[in-house]
């Protein structure tokens, strides 16, 4: 009985985090009962196995949350390039330090915040973009464009904010597209290369190019 209750938590916790990389009028209901169904899962191993027993399906469950991640977004992405019948290869999720700043960038305004930081002179913002610019500066892939095309901090930080106005200021498939459209090599180029290109149009290839694996054509 135990061990069809650690399988069932596997599955709901990998479609727990599926259903967050998905887009849809009935995902914040679909994650609710989802989550209703892990909690059930939980309490009921408890009721079972005992506490360490349950102690090991909390174990269970956020490690395979964590372990389905990769898994869970490459399905997403496949899904989102069937009903579009388009797309290609999907990039993969962000590597660890990308994540955790895109983490940052990516958090909703909250008005509290903003007038804390206001007074307390700390841009949490701004420290999170210039991360971000410290973290392309630093990649060995990244540093040829940057040689070729002339490419300073400001210009970085110009090509963000552009790419923020223009709409591309959304998560898709693991990616806050704006800050990896500055850190992979392939969506560096095409942005600098379209640089004086309808910017609306460039945000919009990024977005499928990251949730779709859509090829980047200049």
């Amino acid at each position: 009985m135990i061990y069809a209750i650690y399988v069932a938590l596997v599955l709901a916790a990998f479609l727990v985090v599926l259903n967050g990389f998905l887009r849809g009028a009935k995902k914040a209901q679909i994650d609710a009962a989802l989550s209703l169904v892990l909690l059930g899962l939980v309490i009921t191993a408890f009721f079972v196995g005992g506490v360490k027993l349950g102690l090991l399906a909390i174990v269970i469950a956020f490690l395979s949350a964590v372990a389905t991640r990769p898994i869970a977004a490459r399905l997403a992405s496949r899904l989102f390039s069937t009903s579009s019948d388009g797309g290609g290869g999907y990039v993969g999720l962000p590597p660890r330090t990308l994540q955790k700043i895109s983490r940052e960038l990516g958090k909703p305004i909250d008005p509290n915040k903003l007038m804390e930081d206001m007074f307390s002179g700390n841009d949490s913002k701004g420290n999170s973009e210039e991360a971000l610019f410290d973290y392309c500066e630093q990649q060995q892939s990244i540093q040829p464009l940057l040689r070729e095309f002339r490419v300073s901090r400001k210009d970085l930080k110009e090509l963000y904010n552009k790419l923020i106005m223009a709409g591309a200021g959304q998560w898709t498939c693991g990616h806050w597209v704006p800050a990896s459209a500055l850190a992979y090599p392939e969506s560096l180029r095409y942005i600098l290369i379209r640089r004086e290109e309808n910017i609306q149009e460039t945000a919009f290839n990024l977005i499928m190019y990251f949730e779709q694996g859509s090829p980047l054509q200049t």
